[in-house]
């Protein structure tokens, strides 16, 4: 917006407009200055000032950033046959990039405007945003633009219609049409398309099952730095995924995907150090991978550093340090964090006892179905200089630990002391016991906090 708006210094006022000098001022990161020389081009019908002017208004430089005007000059170049414009085009259909927000300024202002002032409203919508306030979602549109960019050799259009063809927005799902297109893609050397190819190979979807092109492709994306396909090596080697398996060859995947940034990549490296497979064992390597991970917030990471640091894996344990770490995984709802912190507040270890807290994350965690949560809440119900105890919630607990145990040595242990438990109770006891186990069994959730 306001590209006809602008006005021009008196030192430009009168210069003819000129495209090379405009491509300069752009790459000196002198936006105005472009607009100066590209907008008059573009009212001309100058197809790449015009694609130039579109990406401008997408990134708001030199103007203020409207999608819109964006769109609005990409298909002035798209219609053209400007290759790259249609594709800029396509995906401002596919994104609905630029579709009015309820919440953006010009909206608001108009939504308020137009209820006391409906001509007045309009007209200054008009001066202010000729071209509207963007463009809503239309994947037919999309396709067709799509379609016009691919035909004409653009890599990154020829997988986007293999995307789409994908994952069956505005055309019918057919895995077989979409390899087709990323294999275009794929054979110019987009990784982003080799890898999608790739995965097709490695599930059998709309081509063969081929391990051996999947990785082909896999290895091709990689050697670009794609870091989807550096980690899915590492995976298929490490757990030998049509291949022998090779942890040596998964590390170094790895290492390439973690160096990148990648948090699935870097807690897995991590993992491979903690067993010292491919790579020397080492728990300090574990810890600095780990962290890097669990400081993008991924939840296995947050757990395993959990451990590291109350199993004092690379010096004395540090439960204030585990807690940190268990509750950032726990509160994710990862389960074995949950029962790990619940146990370490409860107990009080490395600190004073916080029960409430501590028997709530047992709660949340047998919730999810941790027979060990039941376990554990059964033995602290249980103990007599507790302040937790209490005999009818400990026989319930062992119980339902029980039920949720495989027959063997272990159930049998649990169904003795919930036995045990049992013959000290009054039958008003265990029928208030039956009404909880009865309560649970319609929604574990409900106990959490009871």
């Amino acid at each position: 917006m306001f590209g006809k708006l602008l006005k021009r210094s008196k030192s430009t006022g009168s210069r003819k407009p000129d495209f090379q000098r405009g491509l300069a001022a752009f790459e000196a990161e002198d936006y105005a200055a472009a607009v100066a020389d590209w907008l008059p081009l573009a009212e001309r019908g100058h197809a790449e000032a015009q694609y130039r002017m579109g990406q401008l208004y997408a990134r708001g430089q030199g103007v203020v950033r409207d999608f819109g005007d964006a769109a609005h000059w990409f298909r002035k170049a798209a219609e053209q046959g400007h290759t790259e414009a249609r594709f800029s085009l396509a995906l401002c259909y596919a994104n609905g990039e630029g579709a009015a927000q309820e919440s953006a300024l010009p909206v608001r202002w108009y939504k308020t405007v137009s209820k006391t002032n409906p001509a007045a409203a309009e007209a200054n919508l008009a001066l202010l945003y000729p071209n509207g306030l963007g463009i809503g979602p239309d994947i037919a549109q999309a396709l067709h633009w799509y379609r016009l960019a691919a035909e004409a050799g653009h890599a990154e259009a020829q997988h986007h219609i293999g995307l789409l063809h994908a994952f069956g927005q505005g055309v019918p799902q057919d895995h077989a049409v979409a390899a087709e297109w990323y294999r275009k893609s794929a054979e110019q050397g987009y990784a982003v398309a080799q890898h999608a190819l790739a995965s097709l190979y490695a599930n059998g979807q709309g081509v063969e099952r081929d391990i051996e092109q999947a990785l082909a492709w896999y290895e091709r994306a990689a050697e670009q730095g794609f870091v989807n396909a550096q980690l899915a090596l590492a995976i298929v080697y490490e757990h030998g995924t049509g291949v022998e398996a090779d942890p040596a060859r998964a590390a170094a995947f790895y290492r390439q995907a973690a160096e990148q940034g990648h948090p699935v990549a870097q807690v897995n490296l991590g993992l491979l150090y903690a067993r010292g497979q491919g790579v020397p064992k080492d728990y300090r390597e574990t810890l600095k991978w780990c962290r890097l991970s669990a400081e993008q917030g991924n939840v296995n990471a947050q757990f395993n550093l959990g451990l590291i640091h109350s199993n004092g894996l690379t010096g004395s344990p540090d439960y204030a340090e585990a807690a940190v770490w268990y509750r950032k995984a726990a509160m994710q709802g990862n389960v074995g964090a949950q029962v790990n912190l619940g146990l370490l507040l409860a107990h009080g270890w490395g600190g004073r006892p916080e029960l409430v807290e501590g028997v709530d994350w047992l709660r949340k965690a047998a919730a999810q179905g941790h027979s060990g949560a039941m376990s554990n809440l059964g033995a602290l119900y249980a103990t007599r200089d507790s302040k937790a105890y209490n005999p009818i919630q400990a026989y319930v607990w062992y119980i339902m630990a029980a039920a949720s145990t495989q027959p063997g040595p272990e159930r049998e242990g649990l169904e003795a002391k919930a036995h045990e438990l049992g013959a000290g109770l009054t039958s008003e006891d265990r029928h208030k016991a039956q009404v909880i186990m009865e309560e649970w069994k319609k929604n574990p959730k409900l106990m959490v906090t009871g």
